[in-house]
């Protein structure tokens, strides 16, 4: 007997897997996907490994395979596994992202009335008998119809009634809900015609004039067109006769080009840094054994490093493997697409959510086919099924957006880089003007290999050698007491005209989407909020609503307060929309746009903003964080920071270097073309150390002032931590649960003498309810922490997030 382990498609401890029999008409390899009985269920499952022994006494067989061959390589296994070890996961759902697209499917599973006349059904209770009654009537449901007919614990009463043989189950198995496109062509030929065919005398007018014209035609003739010329079923008749072959050829789904772009100019000559820069990185390349394989690429902005990037995937191209090149943001995909394509035309395969599902489909066989040296895309990239992988790129590196957040595996692609990097030898580059502290850290202590390129460079796109945009900060309070209530200081809105004067385009950076942050009112200061989040709704005036930013619920502004009933209500703050209203007064008939997450959602796609901005129909550019990250816009002389004490003060150790980060990255979209650039940083606290390191572009000043908090309190990188939330739709429920996990993590540390693990908390989250959930959270610091946690009982409703990006 031949058994597998099989990693099931159900809420199961991490990195656990279930013994199976192997039937003998089948022949299963690791990595293939299966359809294996589970429980009650049947459910979707991957063969981890073959096995001599089964882990239990019984075992099930194995229904069926989904797909004849493995879909998960066995690198891409072991990532696997240690991403459910690491983040504490079940091992299918680290395995999913590794699938290809439409492959994760459940079974549908239907229920019929019992036949028979001897139906036994004493006993049973109203609502079940309400229930079969509605099932005779129907004569088939859903399993999950009929258990809300059955009402309370419909799930147990269902088994009931299966056990008893009240009712009957069918299970379906479903193909998975993509297929590749096939392409059907005549072809017409000795190799085609097949003996003691019909006499071609004896054909029809239109099968004769086919059959020319397939012969005809050098090329293979589509079956499309036939029948689009000749009508329906005559090209069947020729091939049915012996006359014509067909022909089957796999094709791709339209994936729409990115807007055309200035042409990218052929390879640049190299600076002494770069090349250096891209001398170690081939090195690497090409001495596996050599550690360590991690690079940190530290770059002004400007400096050349999409040009280090390229050289290395050219390198690893030439050595016949494969490079994933990671972006932060799916709205950079387009333009990263677009220079690699200019390097590499015709073999770059893009991932990322806004395709359709056939458009990732096909994206992903391709890779799988290795018919692509280079994979754009966002974290998901990572996962792309490369047979060949030779180097991995992750441009801005800093930026929390390659963490996973919103399901399992809560992974960071930078971390799973490095494992995957471990697993198959292939060299990982992070790239940064302004690299995480953490990576900046490892790298100055030689766990990575620093590299630097201190200087722009000079080039059509890249800026003409002058050096960084010059950083102007504007004290906003000092305006305040001087009259001026706008949202603009006076220097801003003269430097806004004299760019547009002089022909050039402007980026206004505010990261708060809306009209107005909060509504409020003025008689009794009552806010509005939104009902199942405890955050304030903010007004958006494109369509006279209130948006909550958390969970997206629309409300009507309100004509009267809630509270006193007064009508003085008014929007207090500044969003993007605002700033686009006060910009268009001050500068009446040019073109402005915004580009946040409510434009885009409105229909305004990336390539579109950009396009038009290359266009230069845009003169200027309203923007959240989208704007900040990776943009090379050569006709930008201006960046104005409309407050840059946003996210300042929350509550999070790396609140500062966000701020330093997104205030360098969005002033280095500024002087990257002939004229030089400028950037009004607009403030309210110009003395935080984060806006005059940034003001300074001083990456060395505020690394040494966070390193040296960090020390003190002990937090990355001085240490591990992990983020525990507790969500419950009840807030006392909530908070027991928070606080006898503490006490119960507590009383492990001391048990067992733990010196190197701290428990913090536990304290309301920020927000303490987000989409109709109480949440309360606690942090663990320390070693180790996910061997900690794995003999933990975690309460039902329990978040555990290793490495969080966020500690709200």
């Amino acid at each position: 007997m031949r058994y597998a382990e099989v990693a099931v498609d159900a809420p199961v401890a991490h990195s656990r897997t279930f013994s199976y029999s192997i039937p003998p008409n089948f022949n299963v390899t690791p990595g293939q996907l299966v359809w294996v009985p589970f429980g009650r269920r049947t459910a979707q499952g991957v063969v981890v490994e073959l096995a001599a022994a089964p882990q239990v006494e019984l075992t099930k067989d194995i229904l069926q395979p989904i797909e004849p061959a493995p879909l998960v390589s066995a690198a891409h296994l072991d990532l696997a596994r240690w991403l459910s070890r690491y983040y504490l996961c079940s091992l299918f759902a680290a395995i999913a992202p590794l699938l290809p697209p439409g492959f994760e499917r459940q079974v549908r599973s239907r229920v019929f009335p019992a036949s028979g006349d001897n139906v036994d059904l004493s006993g049973l209770r109203p609502e079940t008998l309400e229930a079969l009654q509605k099932l005779e009537t129907a004569s088939v449901l859903t399993e999950e119809e009929l258990a809300r007919l059955l009402g309370r614990n419909g799930n147990r009463e269902l088994s009931r009634l299966l056990h008893k043989g009240l009712v009957r189950r069918r299970v379906e198995l479903p193909r998975p809900r993509i297929a590749p496109r096939y392409q059907s062509y005549l072809l017409a030929g000795p190799a085609y015609h097949v003996p003691g065919a019909s006499d071609e005398k004896k054909l029809s007018a239109r099968q004769q004039e086919l059959l020319g014209a397939v012969r005809e035609t050098a090329a293979p003739y589509p079956a499309t067109l036939a029948n689009k010329q000749f009508g329906n079923g005559v090209a069947e008749a020729l091939i049915t006769k012996g006359l014509l072959g067909r022909e089957w050829v796999r094709i791709e789904r339209e994936y729409p080009p990115p807007t055309a772009w200035p042409e990218v100019a052929p390879q640049p000559t190299l600076t002494a840094e770069q090349a250096d820069a891209a001398a170690r990185i081939t090195e690497a390349m090409d001495n596996r054994e050599r550690t360590p394989r991690v690079f940190l690429l530290h770059g002004v902005t400007g400096s050349g490093k999409t040009e280090v990037y390229l050289r290395a995937i050219q390198h690893a191209a030439a050595r016949g493997e494969q490079a994933v090149f990671m972006v932060p943001e799916i709205a950079l995909t387009p333009q990263t697409q677009q220079r690699v394509n200019a390097r590499f035309p015709g073999r770059v395969a893009v991932l990322h959510s806004g395709l359709t599902p056939g458009q990732l489909f096909d994206q992903w066989w391709k890779i799988r086919d290795g018919q692509c040296d280079v994979i754009v895309g966002p974290r998901s990239a990572l996962f792309a099924p490369t047979p060949k992988l030779g180097l991995i790129v992750i441009d801005e590196e800093h930026e929390w957006t390659y963490k996973q957040e919103e399901a399992a595996p809560l992974y960071h692609a930078r971390t799973a880089a490095f494992e995957l990097s471990r697993l198959t030898g292939a060299p990982v580059v992070l790239g940064s003007a302004t690299p995480d502290v953490e990576s900046y850290y490892h790298a100055r202590r030689g766990r990575y290999r620093l590299l630097e390129l201190p200087r722009r460079i000079a080039g059509a796109n890249s800026g003409n050698g002058r050096g960084l945009a010059k950083v102007q900060v504007c004290d906003m309070r000092k305006e305040l007491r001087e009259g001026n209530r706008s949202i603009f200081s006076r220097e801003l809105s003269q430097a806004l005209r004299d760019c547009i004067n002089g022909g050039n385009q402007a980026i206004l950076f505010l990261n708060r989407r809306g009209s107005a942050p909060m509504v409020q009112c003025r008689d009794c200061g009552h806010v509005a909020t939104c009902p199942r989040c405890s955050v304030s709704l903010a007004y958006h005036a494109t369509h006279g609503r209130l948006l909550c930013h958390r969970c997206n619920r629309l409300a009507r502004m309100p004509g009267r307060c809630r509270g006193c009933g007064g009508k003085r209500i008014r929007g207090l703050g500044v969003g993007t929309q605002k700033v686009v209203e006060e910009a268009s007064a001050l500068l009446p008939g040019i073109g402005i746009e915004r580009w946040d997450a409510d434009a885009t959602r409105a229909g305004s796609s990336a390539e579109d903003i950009m396009g038009r901005m290359q266009r230069g129909e845009t003169q200027v550019l309203v923007g959240t964080q989208l704007v900040a990250k990776g943009l090379d816009l050569p006709n930008v002389s201006l960046v104005g920071v409309i407050l840059a004490d946003i996210g300042l003060y929350l509550p999070d150790f790396r609140s500062g270097e966000r701020a330093f980060s997104l205030l360098c990255q969005v002033a280095g979209r500024a002087g990257r073309g002939p004229t030089p650039g400028r950037v009004l940083v607009q403030t309210y606290t110009p003395d935080h150390y984060a806006i005059a390191a940034a003001a300074a572009q001083d990456y060395p000043a505020m690394f040494e002032r966070e390193v040296q908090s960090r020390r003190e309190l002990g937090n990355p990188p001085f240490s591990q931590m992990a983020h525990l939330v507790h969500q419950d739709v009840n807030a006392t429920m909530c908070q027991r649960q928070a606080v006898a996990m503490a006490r119960q993590l507590r009383h492990r540390v001391y048990a067992e003498g733990l010196t190197d693990v701290e428990v913090v908390g536990p304290a309301p989250g920020v927000p303490s309810r987000l989409r109709g959930r109480y949440r309360w959270h606690l942090l663990l610091r320390g070693r180790n922490l996910h061997r900690f946690l794995e003999g933990s009982a975690v309460p039902k409703g329990t978040t555990i997030d290793m490495d969080p990006a966020h500690v709200l």
